[in-house]
């Protein structure tokens, strides 16, 4: 392949990634003074999971009096079977507040309770403290986000795969990619922050955005960069079609509204699994008693049935957003099963969201720390619009004190030459794709165990041998290649991460180890290359601020 041209950008802040997290640091950093320049793959503000979200997030402070930060950080912590960064979160939930009237005051419009806020509660947080866009939809925050960042001055560049970044004099220099339309792109930057999102689009069912496929996070490993808590995936329980690419909101649909979740013989599930009080149904428990339902055969069509009959007509039609476009109300059954949700693993980042390379921030997703073990409803949007502004206020700071950098000339053509020098394999890349969606999906998902993570893991190393031989043709052909290589990276780090650890915790759940086991595992595994290999390592986390004995108090 050749290239049809070279094309070069500076900036003070190049941010890499273009949903929720990157448009929120863009407009902090801009308006802190600084040229920013965002880069995505897709178009910035579409195609991302802000996006496509249900739009809610938490923030301490804004109704119950009794509601602070404090509190919320040991929701968090306990959410997250205390393997949080403690003092990470507690940035977050000091932060969370504040964004209300950042979001507020840049064009995003919330549902009213008369003249206030409206907040509700979700399960795990002790106090109503959820705020949401109206409609409920997450495209109501990036929209007006993308249309203020582009009034101030943040330069967009679009359709754009990132596949290195530089570094240079022990600081981070800048980025390479290739555009939709074959051009190479050198783009220099005195800081940069990454935004890109998880790895969900690793698994079979999933309803992340199709670019979430672990770019950022195969990005700072390819620099040595250490990475924690990749084998925590959360799975949300109630996913619609057969790859799960819509979630059906069981809190709201089921505990708030009344709806049965009900096998093929008609048990109601959450009696059956003793998940009663919907204060304290984490996802990942739910998510395991609909995969067991499947798994015992007691499935219809693949899932489990979310009856409506239950809900009143009225309050039917008030919920009806939430339901499928087009859903007709005398249709009172939904097939629902496990999907792909959130990934609570990523790069090991500072309280101040830099990583340890100088000038490298990260923030949204890509990020490890904040959620632990598992993830509370709301805490995701809440970690990008805290830790995206977080990010973008102290690199807008380092900018100041930074020379301007370029990437070394000679590591930029080497980059160059690797994309127009490829293998003369050919192979349609969907194929092991798919293959490793479904070994992903059915052998490292939901339920795992020793014999069936190693079988994933064998098939992983088949197709990264086999797509390394692959060559590319065209900008689409290689934007899949490296994707799949991304893809097989994070695949290979889950497996081998949730093999290392012996226990169920969280989203993790070993059939083999079913028992969380605090005296040998209240530890993170650290990732990092070294040379050609992937190093694990157990590092224990701190109780510095919430301790073992918040558990028991909460009940």
């Amino acid at each position: 392949m050749r290239f049809i041209g070279t094309d070069r950008f500076s900036s003070d802040i190049l941010i890499i990634g273009g949903g929720g997290a990157s448009l929120r640091a863009a407009i902090e950093a801009r308006e802190k003074g600084a040229d920013v320049l965002i880069a995505s793959k897709s178009r910035i503000g579409f195609g991302n999971n802000t996006y496509i979200s249900k739009s809610a997030f938490a923030a301490s402070g804004l109704g119950d009096p009794a509601d602070d930060p404090e509190v919320h950080l040991r929701d968090t912590v306990i959410g997250g079977r205390f393997l949080n960064d403690q003092k990470l979160v507690a940035v977050m939930a000091r932060e969370a507040r504040d964004q209300v009237a950042f979001l507020k005051a840049h064009g995003v419009k919330f549902a009213l309770k008369g003249e206030e806020v409206r907040i509700d509660r979700t399960p795990g947080h002790t106090f109503a403290r959820h705020v949401r866009t109206e409609p409920a939809i997450g495209s109501r925050y990036t929209l007006p986000l993308r249309a203020e960042a582009a009034r101030i001055g943040v330069k967009f560049l679009e359709r754009v795969m990132i596949t290195r970044l530089f570094t240079r004099d022990n600081r981070i220099a800048g980025a390479a990619g290739v555009s939709e339309a074959g051009r190479f792109v050198i783009l220099s930057a005195r800081c940069l922050i990454l935004t890109t999102g998880g790895y969900g689009q690793v698994f079979r069912n999933t309803n992340n955005a199709a670019g979430i496929t672990g770019d950022g996070q195969a990005l700072a490993y390819d620099l040595g960069l250490p990475l924690k808590d990749i084998e925590f995936v959360q799975f949300y329980p109630t996913g619609l079609g057969k790859s799960g690419n819509r979630a059906i909101l069981y809190e709201a649909m089921v505990f708030r509204a009344g709806a049965r979740l009900k096998n093929s013989l008609g048990q109601d599930i959450i009696a059956k699994h003793g998940l009663d009080d919907p204060m304290k149904v984490t996802r990942d428990r739910l998510a395991r008693a609909i995969t067991r339902e499947i798994q015992d055969g007691l499935d219809v069509n693949g899932g489990v049935i979310m009856d409506l009959s239950p809900i009143p007509e009225d309050l039917l039609k008030r919920l009806s957003p939430l339901l499928p476009l087009n859903w007709p109300l005398d249709r009172k059954e939904l097939i629902v099963a496990p999907t792909t949700h959130f990934c609570m693993g990523g790069l090991v980042i500072s309280e101040q969201a830099e990583t340890p390379l100088p000038g490298l921030f990260a923030a949204g997703e890509v990020c490890a720390g904040i959620h632990g073990a598992n993830r509370l409803g709301g805490n995701a949007l809440t970690e990008v619009w805290a830790m995206g502004g977080m990010a973008a206020r102290h690199a807008a700071a380092k900018a100041r004190l930074f020379d301007p950098a370029e990437p070394l000339e000679a590591e930029i053509a080497a980059e160059k030459a690797r994309w127009e020098n490829p293998p003369p394999g050919r192979l349609d890349l969907n194929t092991p794709r798919r293959r490793l969606n479904e070994v992903m999906w059915n052998q490292a998902g939901v339920i795992r165990d020793a014999e069936s993570l190693n079988q994933a893991l064998a098939v992983v190393e088949e197709i990264k041998s086999l797509s390394r031989s692959t060559g590319w043709e065209n900008p689409a052909e290689l934007k899949k290649w490296v994707e799949l290589q991304n893809m097989l990276l994070m695949s290979e780090m889950i497996c081998r991460t949730a093999l290392r650890r012996t226990e169920s915790r969280g989203s993790h759940y070993r059939g083999d180890f079913p028992d969380e086991n605090n005296r040998d595992w209240l530890k993170n595994i650290v990732v990092t290359r070294d040379g050609e290999q992937m190093k694990l390592a157990a590092t224990p986390v701190s109780l510095d601020l919430v301790g073992l004995e918040a558990d028991t108090e909460a009940g």
